[in-house]
């Protein structure tokens, strides 16, 4: 630093420590590249560092717009000004700044500690929310001790930091956090056990029951610990929480193997997690430009598919309370005549037709006659095992071609789709057969007639 700086440096340090904007410019003024000359050096109090710490909100804004590196910039002791302002009491000074740039809040100082991790520490719940809503992922950031923000706020018997913590896990699906180890292995539920704090205890086991009975370093569960513990009264209450939510000592687990990380990649992969391996991949690496042909191709199919089932070839006939047939079988017929063409005495009927049995090869009795008919029945499920097949394939390459954030809704819908599909094809199609009849002694009749078995 040259000699004139050196001269200029109190003087900002001054306007700094008075919050004073007017003489932070009176020094620019004089020295143009005396911030510069600051940032030069490593581990600095700078003049931000002194105005966050004073909480003089203006001054630090004013000076991270003109050299936004002071916001990262660590002070000897290994603090950033936001951990300054934060650890005396200047809420305020952090809430305003994180509004100009949001990832000052996840700034790791002294032993990784971050804001959140400070504001755990001292218990002040609404800091903690307004530093969770500006970053959200500050929640999964962790100490050299591979603590969490709720390691802290148990450590420091922090009750209502925790609750914040939770809400928030709870909130954003992030509850697997609550299964993270610190370094010697303890979950949380481990660290509110071994600080004696029953409503913690109570807390996490209502929300963490999937992770009960982790074990940690030494190879002790929640109530491994519990039993240890020094106060007679905190180890009857703690005790009896955890053994009402059904936690386990080591020794009633010995039989159990967990099932770790190598275990899976040794074990052989599975045809469905391949599956969705693939298909993963593929919605990952998928151009915007395939995606809109993807979608448009399938919701062609999809349409006509769904339109089919409930239009299928030949129709689809009711039944009414009338018994036609001698045998006590239900026939829903239409018939159209050509008599009044001359020389011509021609009848034709489609009917569907309901027996008691299904056989290949049926008499159907027209008024005095029995006539032959004869089945088509497998190319009537073909038709519906292949649309089927066609309308589900198409509406999950559309489920899978759209993104997951902000089509929730319309991905529900899809599902909601499929399912009235099951549905229509349940109330139209029981188990049917297709007659064509012969010539009647008297009247030439076509009855094409679809068997509906029991």
């Amino acid at each position: 630093m040259s000699t004139q700086t050196m001269k200029e440096a109190p003087m900002i340090w001054d306007a700094a420590q008075a919050g004073d904007i007017n003489g932070l410019y009176n020094s620019i003024q004089k020295v143009p590249n005396i911030l510069d000359h600051i940032d030069d050096t490593p581990f600095v109090d700078s003049p931000m560092h002194i105005a966050a710490s004073a909480g003089h909100a203006n001054f630090t804004i004013e000076i991270l717009s003109l050299k936004p590196s002071f916001g990262r910039k660590l002070n000897p002791n290994g603090l950033s000004p936001l951990h300054l302002a934060l650890q005396n009491g200047h809420f305020e000074t952090v809430r305003r700044v994180i509004k100009f740039d949001k990832e000052l809040a996840r700034v790791k100082g002294k032993e990784r500690f971050t804001l959140l991790h400070d504001a755990a520490k001292i218990g002040n719940a609404d800091m903690l929310a307004e530093l969770l809503s500006a970053c959200p992922e500050s929640i999964q950031d962790l100490t050299v001790r591979d603590e969490t923000a709720l390691h802290i706020a148990v450590e420091n018997k922090k009750l209502s930091a925790l609750e914040v913590l939770l809400g928030f896990l709870g909130r954003t699906s992030n509850k697997w956090l609550l299964k993270n180890k610190n370094e010697i292995g303890n979950t949380v539920l481990h660290a509110a056990v071994a600080t004696s704090q029953p409503q913690m205890v109570k807390l996490l086991v209502k929300n963490d029951l999937a992770n009960k009975n982790e074990k940690n370093l030494n190879g002790d569960t929640a109530l491994d610990i519990a039993l240890r513990l020094q106060s007679e009264e905190d180890k009857t209450t703690i005790e009896n929480i955890l053994r009402a939510a059904r936690v386990s000592q080591r020794s009633s687990l010995a039989h159990h193997h967990d099932f770790s990380f190598a275990d899976f990649l040794k074990s052989r992969e599975q045809f469905s997690e391949y599956f969705f391996r693939r298909i993963f991949q593929m919605q990952r690496n998928m151009s915007m430009e395939m995606r809109n042909i993807v979608l448009v191709v399938a919701a062609l199919i999809a349409t006509s598919t769904f339109q089919a089932v409930l239009n299928p070839p030949g129709g689809v006939g009711s039944g009414s309370d009338n018994y036609l047939l001698p045998n006590g079988s239900l026939i829903n017929a239409t018939m159209s005549s050509t008599n009044l063409i001359p020389f011509s005495n021609t009848s034709h009927i489609n009917a569907t037709v309901l027996f008691p049995s299904l056989n290949h090869f049926k008499l159907i009795p027209i008024k005095d006659n029995y006539e032959n008919g004869s089945s088509y029945s497998d190319n009537f499920f073909h038709f519906y095992w292949l649309n089927t097949v066609a309308f589900l394939a198409s509406v999950t390459a559309i489920i899978f071609a759209l993104p997951i954030q902000g089509f929730i809704l319309l991905h529900g819908s899809l599902v909601c789709l499929m399912v009235s599909y099951g549905i229509s094809f349940n109330f139209i199609s029981p188990s049917f057969i297709q007659y064509a009849l012969c010539v009647t002694p008297s009247v030439e009749t076509h009855l094409d007639a679809t068997l509906v078995g029991d």
